[in-house]
This record gives C-alpha cells, structure tokens and sequence, in this order.
C-alpha cells in the first residue's frame, strides 16, 4: 500500500499542475483539447479508483454514486429519443462522470491519510499567489501573446484573463480565489502556519479576483467579506434596539438606492436597455429570435413560450460539441443546457446531483447550506460547472467534510 500512496502523490500533483498551472499553457502555446484535457485527467482519476478497488476489494455507494448513474441513464434515455448521435452522448457523458471521478479520487485521500489538508491548503494558496503577476502580463500584452495562440479558439481581450488556468476559464478562476480567501477569512487560526499575513493576503487576493472577468465572482467577494465583518457585530448587537433600526434603515437606503438607479445610463448600458423592457416578454422573445438574448430572457422565452420539454432535444442540442455552432446565444451554463438537452427530467437530475455533492462538503446545514446551494446554482447558470476540473477540484478537497478527522488521524 506504501507504493500505492506514493503513486497517488505523484498523481495528485501532477493532476494539480496541469490543472492549476500548466493547463493553459498547454493549451494556448501547443493546442490541447480542453475536453481532451479533462477526459484524460478523468480516466487518470478513475484508473487510480480501479487501482485502490483491486486492493481493498470495496467499493463506493452513496448518493453520489447514485446520482451520477441516474444521470448517466437520464443522458442516454434523452439519446435514443433524439435519435442524437454515439459521439455526442460519449462526450455529454463528462458532465456527470468528471464530479464523480474527483469525488473518488478525494475519498481515497480521506481514507488512507495519504495527504493532509493543510498541505493541500498550502499548494493551493500558493497557486493564488501566482495569478495576480499572470494577470498583469496578460492584460498588458494582449497584443503581442495572442500572435502565439495555437489553441485553435478565437480568444478576444476579455477572454484573456484566465491566469494560470484553462483558456477562458474566468469563472473557475474567480470561484478558485474566492474559495482560497473564504478559508483565510474563517479559518485564519488554524493556517496561520501557511498564510503568515492574513490581511495583507485577503487584499492582495482580492485585488487578484478583481483583475479577472468574472463579474458574478466579485459580486460574491464582496458578499462574503461584508459577511465576515457584518456576522460579529450581528452577534453582539442583535438584542439592542439602535441596531434593529440601523438594519432597517440601512436595507431601506439600499432598496431606495438600487430602485433610483434602474434607469441611469451606465445600469442601462449594462443590461442593454432599459429596465423594464428588459424583462418585458415581448422584448426577450424578440431577442431570442435573433439569437442575442441574456441568459434570464432564454429562460423566460423557455418557461412562458415554448413546450415543457420533459426530456429534453437530446445531448448537445443547445451547443453542437462538434461543430461549436450554438442554437442560441453564446451561453456556456449548465442548467440552460441541461434543460434544452435533457428536459426537466435532466434538471431534476442535475439538482440532486448538486445537492448530494454539496453534502459532502464542510457546510452547516440549514442557512449556510441553503447559500451555498444558491451559490452553486448560480454559477452552474453562467458556466458548465459540471464539467469543470479546476472547481470541483477545489470543492472536493478543500471543503470535504471529512477533512478534520484526516487531519486528527495524520496527528495521531
């Protein structure tokens, strides 16, 4: 088993380079496939599965598991159908099998002790760490970098701020540092071996996050790091009567404030009109029709003009993985796709697929784990989360659950 252990190290870090450091590189200078890419890290993930199976003579089920057969079987039904093609279905196949194979490749570290979280901590701090001077480089030499782009994809300037990580990886970057900071800001006793400087790390962190093109991520940071402040001064000030009417007036000042600005040019601007006929169904069909409608129009045209689709138009109906031709707008998200593709019986899936990974994780439940599940849901609107190496990396191994009895098993 000794070997086995050292065989897993060398493959946790490799799988983290390529991943967290290398993966654009690869991709940019020398072409790699980003779903190459993945289908080979999740074939590596599964064989070292397959490895620890062969030795221990057990196997994992539990409502992960579950799930992932259930939308495995929900991708195939959605399939014949459709009539869609063996190739598409194949591929389509990542979105439940590549949380899985992270899932089992983390279970394995939980349950042989093989490396402790902190040292995991440790190599992800590090790697934030390394993003801002990326960052830098790529916003000011756009023009010269992109003469060498071999990735065989059309990468225009805002697209470019990807770091260290996959091309056009925005989200999976932002979700990275807010994961990274959110542990410095909660847990900041127990890895202050690791980050020596908290504060200055949380601004030098931040200030990275802001560099990047995920704007729903900046939304969040802002969020948590107004929560950490907000929570102590709620717990020691909720009983008085001057802080219930601070609160008040407060969220009546934010209310105000936001309904005053609907129609300033620049809110305008970034909605592309004005607010109300934005979100008049008349103006998202329209938009709709001519192929440019936001994310939130899509879903309004699906629920009010079109037919239920109970399983969907097949794999890869919404976006053809082989053509790269779109049946819309250029929409990358996880829960459009799954509805267009698999229906609300894919949808559902979807959802306890969430649900079950999120139960693996370190979070209370009740409120805490409500806010996360929105968070997740969010950011499976803007980005094929499913299907992303880089977060579900980090989710599986950073906040597991079981990360505090690894840890007093390595001590022991």
């Amino acid at each position: 088993m000794n070997y086995f252990k050292g065989f897993y190290k060398l493959g946790f870090y490799l799988i983290i380079s390529i991943v967290f450091v290398f993966g654009g590189l690869l991709q940019f200078f020398f072409g790699f496939s980003n779903t190459i890419l993945a289908y080979i890290i999740v074939a590596g993930l599964f064989s070292f599965y397959m490895v620890y199976v062969l030795f221990k003579k057990k196997i994992v089920f539990n409502s992960v598991f579950g799930f992932s057969i259930l939308y495995i079987g929900v991708i195939f039904l959605s399939a014949l159908a459709n009539q869609s093609d063996l190739v598409s279905t194949l591929v389509y196949c990542i979105f439940p099998l590549l949380p899985l194979s992270v899932f089992l490749f983390s279970f394995i570290n939980y349950k042989e002790s093989i490396i402790a979280p902190k040292k995991i901590f440790k190599v992800f701090f590090y790697i934030a760490l390394l993003q801002l001077p990326i960052l830098l480089v790529q916003k000011n030499f756009y023009s010269f970098l992109i003469r060498f782009n071999n990735s065989g994809q059309r990468i225009i300037e805002l697209d470019f701020s990807f770091g260290s990580f996959f091309i056009k990886s925005d989200h999976s970057l932002g979700v990275f540092l807010l994961m990274v900071i959110a542990l410095i800001l909660f847990k900041k006793n127990d890895l202050k071996r690791i980050v020596r400087f908290p504060k200055i790390s949380i601004v030098y962190l931040s200030l990275t996050l802001f560099l990047t093109e995920s704007n729903i991520s900046k939304l969040f940071l802002i969020i948590l790091i107004s929560t950490f402040v907000v929570i102590p001064i709620y717990q020691k000030y909720k009983g008085r009567l001057v802080f219930k009417i601070s609160v008040l007036i407060l969220a009546i000042s934010v209310i105000t404030i936001g309904y005053s600005l609907r129609e300033q040019s620049f809110v305008q601007k970034k909605l592309g009109g004005e607010f109300k006929e934005q979100f008049s169904i008349e103006r998202a069909k329209k938009f709709y029709e001519d192929g440019t409608a936001k994310r939130f129009q899509i879903i309004m045209v699906a629920a009010t003009q079109m037919p239920t689709k109970w399983i969907g138009d097949g794999p890869y109906s919404y976006f053809d993985i082989k053509t790269g031709v779109f049946k819309q707008t250029r929409h990358f998200t996880q829960l459009i796709w799954t509805y267009y593709d698999l229906g609300i019986l894919g949808l559902l899936c979807v959802l306890g697929y969430i649900i079950s990974i999120l139960k693996r994780l370190d979070i209370e439940r009740g409120v805490p784990f409500l806010f996360a599940l929105g968070v997740f849901l969010i950011y499976a609107l803007y980005t094929t989360i499913l299907s992303d190496i880089a977060i579900m990396f980090c989710l599986m191994f950073i906040f597991s659950r079981e990360d505090k009895l690894l840890e007093k098993r390595i001590k022991s």
